[in-house]
């Protein structure tokens, strides 16, 4: 097993904030409107909608997920709805859309104020109940998905900035789940923490002045950041107990936003370094 890929499976926590926040999925859960689920990078967001659908009605129907910033604009759309033969270059055989694969189930759309205005109208009309065309396409299609999306913007401002359309925010946001920086939830970190080295082997242990310093930390990188300092410091620790001067732990300047530059930059270098520990 890759422990360096490998995610949690659902949320781990020990404070309040996020009991509250899980006893909401499962209220969320059990409705069948739509969810816009915003927090950092890194903070669990797909956790949470994966929370959601584990406790709908959709449980054991599909669960299908695209993250729109991974993908080229123009295949954003195609992705989603599908196309036909021939519909541009390349398409050599019709294809499903994400909304086919995911019928009577869960459409997961993480970064979601990545698309264009464009793909905005056409997915808000599937919100809306509307059949749409497969790219290239003269028939109507029809689905019944749920839909989860997510985004580490403010989704607010993206709308007053004309970023990301009002009216398919208030789609979206019928139920709207924060999720909380790590900064915001130091009870947190230890429990991460001693997951992801019991993940990597059983035998090793935090000094107290590791676990001092880890929750002391801001965490820029969020949960994604902590996983990656401690898999690296367990990796490269030759003894049972991982101390301070193990942990490799950058000082970071004040986050100020969920998209700050220099808080991406850093996590940036930490997953560099964490890749290039695992190829060595």
């Amino acid at each position: 097993m890759d422990v360096f890929a490998e995610a949690l499976v659902e949320p781990v926590f020990r404070g309040a904030t996020m009991q509250k926040l899980m006893r909401m999925t499962e209220r969320v859960g059990r409705n069948t409107a739509a969810v816009l689920i915003t927090g950092e990078t890194g903070t669990g967001k797909e956790l949470i909608a994966r929370a959601i659908h584990r406790h709908s009605l959709r449980c054991c129907k599909p669960w299908v997920d695209i993250n729109c910033a991974t993908l080229p604009e123009h295949l954003v759309e195609s992705e989603l709805f599908g196309y036909e033969k021939g519909a541009f270059s390349g398409a050599d055989s019709r294809k499903e859309g994400l909304f086919e694969l995911a019928h009577k189930g869960t459409l997961f759309l993480d970064e979601i104020g990545e698309i264009n205005p464009k793909l905005q109208v056409k997915l808000l009309r599937v919100l809306d109940g509307a059949p749409y065309y497969r790219l290239g396409g003269n028939t109507k299609v029809a689905v019944d998905v749920r839909v989860i999306a997510a985004t580490n913007q403010d989704p607010e401002t993206a709308v007053s900035e004309g970023r990301f359309r009002s009216d398919l925010y208030h789609r979206l946001a019928q139920f709207h789940l924060h999720v909380p920086p790590l900064r915001d939830r130091r009870e947190d970190v230890l429990p991460i923490a001693e997951y992801y080295l019991r993940l990597h082997g059983p035998d090793q242990r935090l000094a107290p002045d590791a676990v001092a310093a880890l929750e002391a930390h801001s965490w820029p990188g969020n949960v994604r950041e902590l996983r990656n300092i401690v898999l690296k410091a367990a990796t490269l620790c030759d003894s049972q107990e991982i101390h301070v001067a193990d942990l490799e732990l950058v000082a970071a300047a004040p986050v100020c936003s969920v998209d700050d530059a220099p808080a991406g930059r850093q996590l940036d270098e930490v997953e560099r370094d964490t890749i290039l520990v695992t190829l060595a």
